[in-house]
């Protein structure tokens, strides 16, 4: 029997990766195999209807849509499904191809899912083919090869999609299933390869961000050395230590792993410590968990965050603030819905937690969240009206005027119609004087790799307000780990290079303290991942400085670093000097004198 596959696919595919299906199959459906599906599943959990289409090599889809659904449900209990109308025999070679796209999607990756089987109609179930299936809002192509275990009379066999993940909406086109027998093999057949736009070596991308580079992330250390007479002294080794980059390179965390060690607190501490510059709290600081923490009693505890604050501070740790206001019912305290009609009392309970936790943690955050996810979460704007989101960032300035005031949403680049909401939120905020100065792009990327040149656009666009923009959450759930690195490796390179980009933080490290148990660097037992040595090979060796030399005849060195904090030491026989160093893009020239 296959093993099921789940692959994730690009934004948009290179044509070579559709090769022409070979002549000489049969429809396994004696009609057009998309009017075969039927609907079945729990009554009221979701439907199918046909949509009209324009622009695409098909003129109508199958609109498939599930209502409310809880994790208790399997995914098969809202599934379409056809019975096949001819016969299969065991090693029989099939094909099935079709297109997808997402149309409505509550996840933070904005892609619909789905799950294609193949299998008997009937105990004991015996599949041929679980193959899981993602898209975004651009119509994906999938080409599924496999072959038939068992014989099976017509009738006796099946297709599906699974549609149980969750309230969503999804089109299915263009839907082909193809028998071919035994007149082909499985390798003759084509199947959709994982891929993603801008995955090209050649890519026209690469060579522009490494341009962009290297003007923006880089400068020019000069370092002189002169005698106490003030003449300059040649022949001086130089060594250049990079301490610190200037780009913020971060991690979501817990504060009760960083608060106390011992056990596996002390390797999570290692490692926090070893690969990043910057954090952000998960929950902690969320409005929930902050008034938990309190008492000291639940699972969230003041105490924790206090000396998890004291162990980021002593190691010149950045810390954002997530978030202030998430304004969905799901993520705020039961006492606030009891809130919804009484307005006067409700804009008074969120101004009064942002006094609150704002006055608690002021000075020691580089930046807040102060509303999160403003575009799929706005039933507190949809009470009190769009011009409350002004007063709580007005109410968060005040409260603590150091800390950088951010917006945080999740648009896909894709994901046009969520992207064009957060831009107008954006400038909504500026043109009616809040103090926004950042706006976060979560980065929750799914099954499917982003297009690069989208992501591009997309930071071009966010960047466009002249505020800088962060990945706040980056993590993704591609499942080939070699695609996973390289992933990694671009969707990092693409930020770093763009020059309103000022941090990249993903959303954990490590799969034991994941919320999905899928972080980039870490499996549960700490061995790395292909993701983890990509990100270390960059950020730890391609884009840090380390260099040492001699001073020329003038009494100078010179090197080209990336921006960030040095030390630098001279050293002239017995004489040795050491400073700090600042180094910005547009250069340092640090003078020493060796006595």
């Amino acid at each position: 029997m296959l093993k099921k596959m789940l692959l994730g696919f690009a934004l948009v595919l290179p044509a070579a990766v559709f090769a022409d299906a070979p002549p000489g199959g049969k429809s396994v459906f004696s009609g057009p195999a998309l009017d075969t599906l039927r609907f079945g599943g729990q009554e009221g959990a979701g439907k199918a209807e046909k949509v009209k289409v324009e622009g695409q090599p098909f003129q109508e889809a199958l609109r498939l849509s599930t209502f409310q659904f809880t994790p208790n449900n399997n995914k098969w209990d809202v599934q379409v499904e056809a019975a096949l109308t001819s016969p299969v025999k065991a090693g029989d070679m099939m094909l099935a191809e079709f297109w997808m796209r997402a149309v409505q999607t509550q996840g933070e990756s904005g892609e619909a899912k789905s799950e294609f089987v193949f299998e008997r109609l009937g105990e004991p179930w015996t599949k041929a083919m679980e193959y899981g299936l993602s898209a975004g809002h651009q119509w994906r192509r999938f080409s599924i090869p496999f072959a038939a275990v068992e014989d099976l009379e017509a009738g006796k066999s099946h297709i599906s999609f699974r549609m149980g993940y969750g309230p969503q909406v999804f089109d299915l086109a263009g839907l082909i299933l193809t028998n071919y027998g035994t007149k082909v093999k499985l390798s003759d057949l084509p199947q959709t390869q994982a891929t993603y736009d801008g995955m090209e070596a050649d890519a026209p991308w690469r060579q522009a961000a490494a341009e962009r580079i290297e003007k923006i992330r880089k400068g020019d250390l000069v370092v002189t050395v002169k005698d106490s007479k003030g003449d300059p002294v040649p022949g001086v080794h130089v060594s250049v230590r990079m301490k610190r980059n200037a780009f913020g390179f971060g991690t979501e965390v817990a504060a009760a792993e960083l608060a106390t060690g011992g056990g596996e607190n002390d390797r999570y501490r290692k490692e926090v410590e070893r690969l990043f510059n910057r954090v952000v709290f998960g929950n902690d600081l969320k409005w929930g968990p902050w008034e938990e923490s309190a008492s000291n009693r639940g699972s969230f505890r003041r105490q924790n965050i206090e000396e998890a604050m004291k162990w980021l501070s002593s190691r010149d740790f950045d810390v954002r603030g997530h978030n202030l206001v998430w304004g969905g019912w799901n993520y705020l305290p039961a006492k606030i819905k009891r809130l919804e009609n009484d307005k006067v009392a409700l804009e008074k309970a969120i101004e009064d937690h942002i006094q609150d936790e704002g006055s608690v943690m002021k000075g020691q955050l580089v930046e807040w969240d102060v509303v999160n996810e403003p575009v799929p979460e706005h039933q507190l704007t949809d009470l009190l009206g769009k011009e409350a989101l002004v007063t709580w960032y007005k109410k968060a300035k005040e409260v603590d005027p150091k800390a950088l005031l951010f917006v945080n949403d999740y648009p896909a680049p894709d994901d046009r119609g969520h992207l064009k909401g957060y831009e107008d939120t954006i400038k909504f905020l500026l043109a009616n004087g809040a103090p926004l100065e950042g706006i976060g792009l979560q980065g929750h990327v799914g099954r499917m790799p982003w297009s690069i040149p989208g992501l591009i656009q997309t930071l071009d666009m966010l960047g466009a307000h002249g505020l800088p923009v962060e990945i706040t959450e980056y993590d993704t759930q591609i499942q080939d780990e070699a695609l996973d690195a390289q992933f990694l490796k671009d969707f990092l390179t693409a930020v770093f290079s763009h020059p309103a980009a000022s941090g990249f933080l993903m959303w954990g490290f490590w799969d034991a303290a994941h919320y999905q148990h899928k972080a980039p660097i870490f499996r549960k037992d700490w061995t790395e991942k292909p993701s983890g040595l990509a990100y270390e090979q960059l950020v730890l060796h391609d884009w840090w400085t380390n260099a040492e030399g001699h001073t020329g005849v003038d009494g100078s060195y010179h090197v080209r670093g990336f921006c960030g904090e040095y030390e630098v030491t001279i050293r002239a026989g017995s004489k040795a000097v050491t400073a700090p160093a600042k180094l910005k893009s547009e250069g340092c020239v640090l003078s020493l004198v060796l006595k």
